[in-house]
């Protein structure tokens, strides 16, 4: 073994220690080199995510002539019209696009058939008038990945509860409470509440960037929509009441 005094021993440890370090301190320059070396390799992946697979069949059911994927479902998928509507009866809010003349073009899946059914909200369970096209309504509903149009089935059972009531049962805040033709989603507007509060957003610029999200090329085609604030509001209104009521039916039984 090597003396500690040796010269040659301190040199060499000084060197690995040197390599080390400068591996660890790496900068983005040294980052943004390396990509480059790898730049054309990642281009060509981006480049094939952007045509359908060999395979048009769809994924589901196999036989099918598929044209269909979404952008919010994670993986390859490729689906014909009637299996991709299955597959998003819990999804409403998820973006499909079809491959049409050379190129995937967005399109909604309200444009594809999709009803938003409500139900019996309050107890989970079907509807049995759900088949009832009789009021069904064509409503606005904004989400955190943007701002969608929804043909939307209310329950109409005897004793059934108000139309804003249903909305609410489903996550969807409504912008008025006599015929809603709009709602928010409780995501997007907690969603709106972080913005807010770190970045200072307005109400308005929030708006903006969900339109931009929804049509970035034509965002003045996307339905204008602005009570954010004010049902923002009114949500926390409702929250501060329900951590009360929580608080005091806590009291009560440790009473």
């Amino acid at each position: 073994m090597c003396p500690r005094n040796d010269k040659h021993w301190y040199f060499s440890s000084f060197n690995i220690y040197h390599l080390a370090l400068s591996h660890i301190l790496k900068g983005q320059n040294d980052f943004l080199g390396q990509f480059l070396n790898h730049n054309k390799s990642y281009l060509d992946h981006l480049l094939n995510l952007e045509i359908p697979p060999t395979n048009n069949s769809c994924t589901v059911c196999g036989h099918a002539e598929a044209s269909y994927r979404c952008q919010d479902c994670y993986g390859p998928h490729w689906w014909c019209q009637s299996c991709f509507l299955k597959s998003h009866i819990h999804h409403p809010f998820h973006r499909p696009q079809q491959w049409k003349e050379g190129s995937f073009e967005n399109i909604s899946l309200c444009d594809m058939g999709y009803i938003f059914i409500l139900g019996h909200s309050s107890s989970g369970g079907c509807c049995p008038e759900m088949n009832n096209v009789w009021g069904d309504r064509p409503m606005v509903l904004i989400h955190v990945n943007g701002v969608f149009k929804h043909c939307v089935r209310f329950c109409r059972c005897q004793g059934a509860i108000s139309e804003h009531e249903q909305l609410f049962n489903n996550h969807l805040f409504p912008s008025t409470f006599d015929r809603p033709e709009t709602a928010f989603t409780l995501d997007v507007l907690e969603y709106y509440s972080i913005d807010s509060m770190e970045c200072k957003t307005s109400a308005q610029s929030f708006f903006q960037k969900l339109r931009r999200v929804t049509n970035n090329a034509f965002p003045e085609q996307v339905p204008v929509r602005l009570p954010l604030a004010i049902l923002f509001k009114s949500l926390c209104s409702l929250t501060f009441d329900k951590r009360i009521d929580i608080r005091n039916s806590l009291g009560s039984a440790a009473r």
